[in-house]
């Protein structure tokens, strides 16, 4: 579980901003009182995309009888974990105080 602690706090969100510039994701704009604006749709998806590739190792884990609690820890502490993490970074956008 720790490894998957690691891998979303130190590697998820880090990816992501690298991919989101890679990508020239549009970065949400804050709201204004009483007007929200639609995020883009690649906003999402590499978030998805980023967090999904790094629940891979979980699948090759897997695939070994003996590690598959390992993997099941990974996989639920990787998950959890970093949609807390792509929950805040949007919450920081939308405020205004992302680090972007």
């Amino acid at each position: 579980m720790s490894a998957g602690l690691f891998v979303a706090v130190f590697v998820l969100v880090p990816a992501t901003f690298a991919v989101q510039d890679a990508w020239h994701v549009p970065i949400p704009r804050p709201i204004a009182f009483a007007k929200l604006e639609p995020i883009a749709t690649s906003y999402w998806v590499s978030w998805g995309l980023t967090l999904a590739a790094l629940l891979t190792p979980a699948l090759v884990l897997a695939l070994l009888p003996p590690a598959r609690l390992i993997a099941l820890g990974y996989l639920l502490t990787t998950s959890a974990v970093g949609v807390l993490l792509c929950g805040a970074s949007v919450g920081l956008a939308f405020s205004g105080l992302d680090p972007v």
